[in-house]
């Protein structure tokens, strides 16, 4: 391993002349110090682009798993729940999918615990090697004509597997590039992290819509399923090499020298920004995962075209991805707020009246999602900062983890499932009233969280920041 490079700022020794904000001209006086340190956005060096790829490979690898499930769980239902009709068997296993995000938050504290107190690389590493598994157990797995129930239980284990490694991985790979960033540039990097994820998303849905067209829904149900989980697992292998050639973050190796404080204490003390943590991963998960699932949800409610939804799914997708990193430039100069405050406003607004427009068209779904996922994509993109600068290095990984794990556990694994009953129960496009509340309530969380744009991640955080 390298030498470390001087704390929170790891590419600034390769160009140091700073870019002044627009911001850093009228901040106040108090706050020009920070602001100036903010507005610094040296040239990445090649070392520190090549740690930023690796570190967000494994992020790219987890949604393509978890976007393979939703998206073939209509082909794949029967061969773990051969009993009941196609769409009793499709609910089955979005229930299962539901039990992956359950165990997302003991995954958070594992390897959370990893990473706070072994590294960042080696919780990223770990995660890594145990997602792998998972989704190797998927795809080798026997159907249920072949060992009965023995098949759905086989399901579920390769799905809490998948959940542990999930748990701890995003969190561990915020943590890192937050930290290897240097100020000015933490909201652009950190928005990278969705870009992979989308870009993990697209690929899934893609390989669903190039399996559907070339195949066909036949062979799909019969045998073709597996594909992705074996390429899933190829993809996996691959980010296993590559995190394990990561470098650690100076940031916590310079934390790691010094005195432990206690984990207890730490997390006890962080319960604020654990419940702001909270408050707004639910709206942001519960609208990202009624679109993540909207592809597999037209095939199973509407029994859409297969192809035609998945291809609007990519591009809808490939939309907010090109959209991340600049709502997190954005950040980078006028703060996080403002550009968190926007997004959840702009889907509060949008998200009812795009929801009616669904009717199986893929016209209308290409539509609505486009929409939504471009002003969604605004709190998505600085998430990943806006956690780590809330929480003290000691505590980030598994404080940023188990909060925002359980609140995807809680709240973003029962959408599918809770996608499908609404629309069985009370029409499909109702769903939308639960994304709106959802989200208004992340809004009410954003009007309480501090301006961190500045923030020095070497320091404990306090509740006053720069003035929004």
């Amino acid at each position: 391993m390298g030498s470390p490079s001087p704390p929170d700022s790891e590419d600034a020794m390769t160009s140091p002349a700073p870019i002044a904000s627009p911001a850093s001209a009228t901040a106040p006086a108090a706050s020009a110090a920070p602001d100036a340190a903010a507005a610094t956005t040296p040239t990445p060096s090649p070392q520190s682009r090549r740690r930023l790829g690796a570190a967000l490979i494994g992020s790219a690898v987890e949604v393509f798993d978890w976007t393979i499930y939703s998206t073939f769980a209509a082909f794949f239902a029967a061969s773990f729940f051969g009993q009941g009709g196609d769409r009793t068997a499709y609910l089955e296993t979005l229930v299962v999918f539901a039990v992956g995000f359950i165990a997302r938050p003991l995954g958070s504290l594992v390897f959370g615990r990893i990473s706070d107190v072994h590294g960042r690389r080696a919780s990223l590493l770990a995660t890594s090697a145990t997602a792998l598994i998972g989704t190797l157990l998927i795809a080798v797995a026997p159907t249920a004509q072949t060992i009965g129930l023995g098949a759905a239980i086989l399901l579920v284990v390769a799905r809490i597997v998948q959940g542990l490694a999930h748990g701890g991985e995003q969190p561990a790979a915020g943590a890192y590039i937050s930290e290897i960033a240097s100020p000015g540039r933490r909201g652009a990097w950190s928005s990278l992290i969705y870009v992979s994820i989308m870009l993990g998303g697209v690929a899934g849905t893609l390989l669903g819509a190039i399996l559907s067209s070339t195949l066909g829904p036949d062979a799909l149900t019969a045998w073709a399923w597996r594909i992705p989980f074996l390429v899933a697992g190829v993809a996996g292998v691959i980010a296993v090499v590559l995190v394990s050639r990561l470098e650690e973050t100076s940031v916590f190796e310079a934390t790691a020298a010094g005195p432990r404080p206690s984990l207890l204490r730490e997390m006890l003390r962080s319960w604020r920004p654990a419940l702001q943590i909270i408050g707004l991963t639910l709206g942001i998960t519960i609208a990202f995962q009624n679109w993540a699932a909207m592809a597999g949800y037209h095939i199973a409610i509407f029994d859409a075209d297969p192809t035609a939804v998945m291809w609007a799914s990519v591009a809808a997708n490939v939309l907010a991805m090109i959209t991340l990193p600049l709502w997190g430039r954005l950040s980078d100069r006028i703060g996080r707020r403002p550009v968190v405050l926007i997004g959840f406003i702009g889907v509060a607004v949008t998200t009812w009246p795009l929801m009616r427009l669904l009717d199986g068209s893929w016209q209308h779904m290409l539509l609505a999602m486009g929409v939504s996922l471009v002003l969604l994509a605004a709190p998505l993109s600085i998430l990943p900062a806006l956690m780590a600068e809330l929480v003290p290095t000691s505590v980030r990984t598994i404080g940023v983890g188990f909060s925002y794990a359980l609140a995807t556990a809680i709240f973003g694994g029962t959408v599918p499932a809770l996608q499908a009953w609404i629309a069985g129960t009370w029409g499909p496009q109702n769903f939308g009233v639960y994304v709106t509340l959802a989200v208004l309530v992340s809004l009410g969380v954003a009007l309480t969280i501090p301006e961190t744009r500045a923030k020095d991640l070497t320091d404990r955080p306090t509740t006053e920041e720069l003035p929004a």
